[in-house]
Formats: structure tokens, C-alpha cells, sequence
């Protein structure tokens, strides 16, 4: 068995069909074909079921269980390639969305920038829920990670460093400027400027429209805080954000009233299987320290 074979048998059992799966791994079919061989005979047992009539497969109770396996093998094969990698070209990778990139990444910098390090961390800039995926997936080594709720996953460690209320982010020329707070409720009438798919603020904002029972105007989405503000300068719409830092003077927060809302939690978060070398151990300290 090998982890090649392991990867022509996921293809196969999702696509159903020898000929298009040779074609998406640029193999010929009986290269295919061989591999579900060797497979059956390293477990003994038949993995798939070819029927003839219409030419497709369907997997077998066995190929079922071993589906399931094959892709926690695979998976956790190629995080391991990804990480013998990140060893031998010195560095640490880390998710930083963009809020906490603007709040927090400043001081991650200063300190890795005083001992020379700084050079040495690669970034991947997302939203929150993408930059979850990525991190169970093992395609980066640590994520500054925004949720709603506790991260459940228990393959990943996570340590908590802050938290925050969401607020409404309006022009200063709009009228809810001169509110001191407003509830969600108030909020039908309004357009918003919202992130894209893969932020947590969908979530939290989501949650607030269903306990409000509404469903809000969107005007436009943006993956960048400062577009966001840009419109919500120009009055395209209103913003539903969590921001630490200072934002234009042009841009009023308007705290929300309600009693029941998320919090924007932010967390350090690394794989449990990680084992940092004393390069990636450093850097993560460093951050540890700028975060307290």
C-alpha cells in the first residue's frame, strides 16, 4: 500500500468512473485499475463494485470504512510533507484576517522585527472560518483566529487572548451617528457593506438577523476592513464590525443595546501534532508575548 494508491482510490470513490479519474491524475487507466488491486489484496477484502450495465462503481461496505481512514491518511501525509518543508526553508507560517492583522500584527511585528525574525514569518491573510480551514487542514503552522463560539475541534490547541463586542460602524453624516447605541431591531430599514464568505462577522451578524427575525439589505461585500470603511465613509452603507484600533474620523461606533449578542473572541490556534523546531518555538513565543 502506498499513499499514491491511497489518493487514486478517494478520486475514484468520488467520481465513480476509471477513465475520468486516470485523466484528472494524468494516468493511464490500468494504472487505475492496479492501484484498487493492490488495495483489495493489502485488506483482503473488496473495495469497490463495477457494474457493467452503465459502467459506474459503487463502494462497498469495506470501501466505506476504508474511505474514511484513506483520507485521514492522505491528509495527514501531505501536513507532514508541508511541515518537513517549512523546516528546511526556516520559517513559521500564520493566518492573520484582516481585523486582527490591523490590531494585532503591529506588535507581532515589532518583536520578531527587534530580534531579526520578522523576515522569517510567512503570512496567509483571510477570513476567520477560511483561515480555520487551513489550519486543520496543515497548510499553515499557527492562526490568530477570530470565533463566536469555543473552537471544538480537538485536534487543535487553542489559547484565547481577547474578546471584544461587535458594533455598527456608520458615516458620521448618518443619522445613527448621534446615537449612543442602538439595538439590531432598529437596524431593518438599513443597507449594509458586509465581508465576504469566510469571515466570522457573517456568523455573528447572521445570528443577530435570525434572533431579530429579519432579513437585512446587503449593498455590497469586500474582503478588506478598509474598503469597508471607505463605504461606509461614502454612506453605501452601514458596517458590522469588531475593531480595536482607532478608525476614521469619518466613521462613528455605535455600540449595540441588545442583550443577547456574540463577542468577537480571538485565540491563538496550532495543530496539537505540531511539533514546533526551536526556530518556529521562538517565533511562537515572540507572539505569545505581543498578545499579552
Amino acid at each position: 500500500m502506498n499513499i499514491r494508491d491511497l489518493e487514486y482510490f478517494i478520486k475514484l470513490a468520488d467520481i465513480k468512473n476509471f477513465s475520468k479519474a486516470a485523466v484528472i491524475f494524468n494516468v493511464s487507466q490500468p494504472t487505475i485499475t492496479m492501484a484498487l488491486k493492490r488495495l483489495e489484496q493489502s485488506f483482503g477484502a473488496t473495495l469497490m463494485i463495477r457494474h457493467r450495465a452503465h459502467g459506474d462503481l459503487s463502494l462497498t461496505d469495506s470501501g466505506e470504512q476504508l474511505l474514511v481512514h484513506a483520507k485521514t491518511i492522505v491528509q495527514e501525509y501531505q501536513i507532514a510533507q508541508r511541515e518537513l518543508t517549512e523546516r528546511q526553508q526556516g520559517r513559521l507560517s500564520i493566518g492573520l484576517p484582516p481585523i486582527i492583522e490591523n490590531t494585532y500584527f503591529p506588535l507581532i511585528a515589532k518583536h520578531l522585527k527587534r530580534v531579526g525574525l520578522l523576515d522569517k514569518l510567512y503570512t496567509l491573510e483571510e477570513g476567520s472560518m477560511t483561515t480555520l480551514q487551513a489550519i486543520q487542514a496543515g497548510n499553515i503552522d499557527v492562526a490568530l483566529l477570530a470565533t463566536t463560539q469555543p473552537v471544538t475541534d480537538d485536534k487543535l490547541v487553542v489559547e484565547p487572548f481577547d474578546q471584544q463586542p461587535f458594533a455598527i460602524y456608520v458615516s458620521k453624516k448618518h443619522p445613527l451617528a448621534q446615537r449612543s447605541g442602538v439595538r439590531f431591531s432598529d437596524l431593518k430599514g438599513e443597507s449594509f457593506v458586509l465581508f465576504k464568505k469566510g469571515f466570522v462577522h457573517n456568523q455573528a451578524f447572521n445570528q443577530l438577523a435570525r434572533q431579530n427575525h429579519f432579513r437585512p439589505k446587503v449593498a455590497f461585500r469586500s474582503n478588506g476592513i478598509q474598503s469597508l470603511l471607505n463605504l461606509i465613509t461614502d454612506e453605501i452603507g452601514i458596517g458590522f464590525l469588531a475593531i480595536t484600533t482607532p478608525v476614521s474620523n469619518e466613521v462613528v461606533r455605535v455600540p449595540l443595546l441588545d442583550d443577547e449578542q456574540p463577542t468577537f473572541t480571538t485565540s491563538l490556534v496550532y495543530r496539537g501534532s505540531h511539533v514546533f523546531n526551536p526556530l518556529q518555538q521562538r517565533m511562537l513565543n515572540l507572539i505569545r508575548e505581543s498578545l499579552r
